[in-house]
């Protein structure tokens, strides 16, 4: 099941950015024992693919920290984000940023309020 979602939430971003390199993840925490084996896995995942890179942020369980990572993605001109949300309550705002910015945005292990 694990590597199902892992192979999914890659596919998904490599299907939506077909040429993306740099993709912006934020999890809610680090310390979570599921949340360790999906960053690892998609991690892992992303050096089989060629000129591919993640940028991994722990948002520390905070909220607002997880929408700053978000906009500095934007910022960074990522080409796909990954989000495991801290609070499905603020995915919206999340989308949002995203969709503005024109950068696909793929949630996690948690379902979006939108």
């Amino acid at each position: 099941m694990k590597k199902f979602i892992l192979g999914t939430a890659m596919a998904l971003v490599m299907s939506t950015a077909a040429h993306a390199e740099t993709v912006g993840v934020s999890m809610a925490k680090f310390d979570d024992n599921f949340l360790t084996v999906l960053r690892n896995g998609m991690t892992d995942y992303a050096k089989t693919l060629s000129g591919v890179t993640l940028q991994v942020e722990d948002a520390q369980n905070d909220v607002s920290k997880q929408q700053s990572q978000i906009q500095n993605f934007i910022a960074s001109k990522v080409d796909a984000i990954i989000v495991n949300p801290v609070d499905t309550d603020a995915t919206t705002a999340m989308s949002k940023l995203a969709a503005d910015a024109g950068i696909p945005l793929v949630y996690v292990n948690r379902q979006p309020v939108n």
